[in-house]
């Protein structure tokens, strides 16, 4: 093997390209080996760029690691048939087959056996990886470890399963150079050159040894001065004792501490705009720790550069996955209904199906799980067909892609016809698709030999845990003007100035927790790699790429004192790898005290600020505020509700951000097993409705069983009709507790006729009812009349309910704030018990305004009450508001003159779009529920930036 030394003074990759250029025209000639993927795609587009003044064949250029398995048999198995042969080798009681290796009585069931066969599986890879068997592990423990004897039959055993099935084991392959290339290299004259590769493991060196037996010569290039040649091996790898204590010439000047990621990618962004000086910035970035890349693309986005991850995205992300993961769903819970919204949700088995009109499909599917909640998959079908026709047929080639799936022995083959227009709708990723495809062919070839994985739910999982550690590479986004690039890709970059950020102990070095199977006494004794090994590496290479910008360009080490989870982290030891003298020094900058200071609010940034004196409202009506809203109730002539003034009463200024916003308060929850509190209350007033319908006056033979048995069977028809024959079992508890609620009420009822009253409406709507010159409309539960003719108006409640008047009315603290929002409004007093005077203002009108409706509809003072359902039987009945028109001694307006004032005002300031004031600014409590709170307080430049607000620059003093 003969070394050459490249020097350290320039990257790697330029020192790689201008000596490759140094060979003369026949370079193209030579095998160029390097470290990573990304670092032969860097090379390449290197020597393209210093050489387009002259024609040029590059060299081939590979990742080291692939050289010995360049030219795989066709016969050898792929990924799902080897784990299918760890799974067959393991049995149906590994521990009772390989005691030593399982002491312990395990999980039997597939996915427990299936973890177990991939671990073995990553052990016997990385293993292989580095040159060990079993036998040579038993004998570097000296048989201390009896583990290795059950782990060698163990993988015997798999060896045998694949050579019944005509395959090779690819762990099992002699360390070779591939045969065609070698001749090819023979024929044209050309070397084998290792490029600054300081990983050399033993398969890769037997291979190489191979390839100069059979003619081929090799060349080690080093990045490092011909005056360190004793610090290298043979193959050009860092000797541990002579890099594991080196100082690192790192500067206190190129160290920087953050507080945290966000402030991390802040400073990043700060140090790349300077460095570009308004054009395409000569640095390269360096995340070591990949939990800092969503900081630094979300900071590098709003620069306009974005972030591009070399490594590729997991296959686990993919829109592939989480289709197969759903798929999985539906072949185990086949018949239920929960596992059609998933399927029918995947843009890619929609678009691949020919489906058009997916967004209708699904939204006709959420209505129907919101309404009906059905639990199994007939019921749902029978609703979709008699609810949306239309989206009928699309469901149903769902459903038949599903079945098709199902049949036993051929998930690979039906997944492979569906391939193709699988394929064609993906797009232009086709890593991704090229990966698929050779797990679904080993897969089908699998079912072809076995019928172990007949079962398309355990073929589905083997599938998925082959899938599942697969990276894709992204395509480059065009806004993506920087590479994200990992410790051992940040040596082979060119550029000038280079950033490394997440240099974290744990990261650089990586590893250091000791392996149960491979511990560090057991690598070392091996010569694979240990620790000591690779933190020689990384000292090594943090030690290159500061000499090789040390002439020109910067390197410039930024660390976060904690995680995106705000968990500690501690520094690399590399960076305290310094002259004794220094030490003291450097972990005083390492560790010192260091504080988040709050990004400042966006009218704040900059030499002006957008926060007038009079206050960050200037607006006096909706309209100023948000020029594009459309107020109904002036435009359209909307008619009031009693719902909407308690909305606004809530807080107006929530009021108004919701209707010029379109934003809901409510959540809505695919996941809903049960009645919302609404839904509960809605099918609770059917029945009653029903109920009083039918019992409205007192006849004769009427008792409470008769009572019971009529309202029991009213409420089991409405909830057959709504939720199906099989509803789920949250269902059938609240049906229960309706019961018990209904069967309370129809005694109660019984009794209410007993003493004079009937009912005389029932859900009664009121439509364009003019209160102070505004048109209102509402529906009123239910409406009585007693004997003597006195009129209630009654309104269902489901909870426990309050009076009616503490439902309606909340102490007043600050009576001077009440102007702010309209000097119209006055508080409603009334004496206390201990006489004092209390103020109170108006938080709902509702049974105010039904009293308002039936006095002028039936003359008289009708009375209001509440008639409460809780669950708690003992809490059932009404409660009754007599103190509506009674006048307070000394004072000449009684409770519903008050209520009717207010009410005319709301619908007045509705009507002209004012009130534009929070609930705080009132002196009022917020909603409890309050989803805008942010909004209203502490973010007041995001709500400006939503409102459009007409806002007066407004420069500091």
């Amino acid at each position: 093997m003969n070394r050459f030394f490249l020097s350290w003074d320039k990257p790697a990759c330029r020192a790689v390209a201008e000596r490759l250029l140094s060979l003369g025209n026949g370079f193209h000639r030579h095998l160029v080996l390097v470290p990573t993927r990304e670092s032969g795609r860097q090379l390449r587009e290197y020597l393209a760029s210093i050489s387009r003044t002259q024609a040029i064949f590059a060299p081939q250029v590979i990742p080291a690691d692939q050289f010995p398995r360049m030219e795989e048999k066709e016969e050898t198995a792929s990924a799902p048939e080897e784990l299918a042969g760890w799974l067959l080798a393991l049995g149906k009681t590994p521990h009772r087959l390989y005691p030593r290796l399982f002491p312990r009585t395990m999980p039997e069931d597939f996915s427990s056996m299936l973890e177990m066969a991939g671990s073995l599986q990553n052990l016997r890879h990385a293993m292989a990886n580095q040159g060990v068997s079993c036998i040579m592990a038993h004998h570097a423990c000296a048989g201390r470890d009896e583990r290795w004897k059950d782990m060698e039959r163990l993988e015997g055993q798999c060896t045998q399963q694949l050579e019944s099935w005509k395959l090779e084991d690819r762990t099992a392959m002699k360390a070779e150079a591939p045969p065609r290339l070698l001749n090819s290299l023979r024929e044209t004259g050309g070397n084998i050159i290792l490029a600054c590769t300081a990983e050399v493991p033993p398969p890769l060196r037997h291979a190489l040894q191979h390839a100069e037996r059979n003619g081929v010569p090799v060349q080690i290039w080093i990045h490092a001065p011909e005056e360190e040649a004793a610090s290298f091996d043979s193959w050009g790898c860092p000797l541990p004792e002579e890099w594991s204590r080196r100082p690192i010439p790192i500067r206190d000047g190129q160290i920087r501490i953050a507080a945290n990621p966000a402030r991390l990618a802040e400073e990043t962004c700060r140090i790349i705009a300077r460095t570009a000086e308004g054009g395409t910035p000569d640095i390269a970035l360096g995340v070591c720790d990949p939990d800092m890349n969503v900081a630094l693309d979300a900071a590098l986005r709003q620069y306009g550069w974005g972030l591009h991850n070399p490594e590729g995205k997991p296959f686990a992300g993919s829109g592939v996955m989480d289709l197969l993961r759903n798929l999985r769903r539906a072949l185990e819970e086949k018949g239920t209904a929960r596992p059609v919204y998933s399927l029918a949700r995947s843009s890619l088995l929609c678009a691949s199906l020919g489906i058009k009109g997916q967004q209708g499909c699904c939204a006709a599917l959420d209505k129907i799980q919101q309404k009906f909640l059905p639990e199994t998959e007939e019921y749902l079908l029978s609703r979709l067909k008699e609810a949306y026709p239309g989206a009928f047929p699309s469901i149903q080639a769902i459903l038949e892609w599903r079945n098709r799936m199902a049949e036993p022995g051929m998930l690979g083959e039906r997944l492979m016809e569906w391939f193709p227009a699988l394929a064609t709708i993906y797009g232009p990723e086709t890593e991704a698709m090229e990966m698929f495809h050779s797990c679904l062919s080993g897969l089908m070839r699998l079912q072809q030999r076995s019928t172990a994985f007949s079962s398309p739910e355990t073929a589905l999982l083997l599938l998925m845990k082959c899938l599942q550690p697969l990276r894709v590479r992204n395509r480059r986004k065009a806004h993506a003007a920087l590479d994200s690039l990992g410790w051992m890709e940040v040596h082979f970059r060119p550029e000038r100035n280079l950033i490394l950020t997440g240099l974290n102990e744990g990261t650089v070095p990586e590893g250091g927790v000791s392996d149960q199977f491979m511990p560090e006494e057991l690598r070392e004794t091996l010569g694979i790699d240990s620790f000591n090994r690779k933190k020689a590496r990384d000292s090594f290479l943090l030690t290159a790429l500061l000499h090789s910008r040390e002439r020109e360009g910067s390197l410039t080490i930024l660390l976060s004192r904690t995680s995106s989870r705000n968990d500690p982290l501690t520094p690399s030891s590399l960076l305290m790898r310094c002259p004794e003298a220094e030490l003291p020094h450097r972990v005083e900058r390492l560790f010192q005290e260091i504080s988040d200071v709050p990004a400042p609010l966006p009218y704040q940034r900059g030499n002006w600020h957008l926060q007038p004196a009079e206050g960050w409202k200037t607006a006096a009506d909706i309209g100023a505020m948000a020029p594009g809203y459309k107020n109904p109730w002036k435009e359209k002539g909307l008619a009031f509700s009693p719902s909407v003034l308690k909305r606004f009463l809530a807080c107006p200024m929530r009021f108004w951000m919701r209707e010029a916003l379109h934003m809901n308060e409510e959540e809505f929850l695919p996941d809903k097993e049960d009645m919302a509190v609404n839904e509960l209350g809605t099918m609770l007033h059917d029945v009653l409705e029903c109920f009083c319908r039918e019992h409205a006056v007192l006849k004769d033979g009427m008792n409470a069983a008769s009572f019971q048995n009529a309202i029991t069977e009213i409420l089991e028809q409405t909830f057959r009709k709504q939720y199906g024959p099989s509803p789920l079992m949250p269902l059938l508890l609240q049906k229960r507790s309706m019961e018990q609620r209904l069967s309370v009420y129809a005694v109660q009822h019984l009794q209410a006729l007993q003493e004079g009253w009937s009912c005389i409406a029932f859900e009664h709507q009121v439509e364009n009812w003019i209160l102070g010159g505004f048109p209102m409309k509402f529906r009123i539960d239910r409406i009585d009349r007693h004997a003597d003719g006195h009129i209630r108006v009654i309104d269902y409640k489901t909870g426990a309910a309050s009076s009616c008047e503490k439902k309606h009315l909340d102490p007043l603290g600050r009576p001077d704030a009440l102007p702010l929002l309209s000097p119209a409004l006055h508080p409603y007093t009334k004496r206390l018990k201990n006489g004092k005077l209390a103020h109170a203002r108006w938080k709902d009108l509702q049974l105010p305004v039904y009293v308002l409706w039936a006095s002028e509809t039936y003359g008289g003072h009708p009375s209001a009450a509440y008639y409460a359902l809780p669950a708690n039987p003992m809490d059932i009945g009404i409660s009754s508001w007599d103190t509506l028109h009674d006048t307070m001694p000394g004072y000449e307006e009684c409770a519903l003159d008050s209520a009717c004032s207010w009410t005319v005002e709301l619908m007045k300031l509705l009507h002209e779009g004012r009130g534009l004031i929070t609930a705080e600014e009132l002196g009022w409590t917020p909603p409890s529920y309050d989803v805008f709170k942010d909004l209203m307080t502490s973010r007041r430049e995001s709500l400006q930036d939503l409102l459009g607000l007409r806002l007066t620059p407004h420069l500091p003093f």
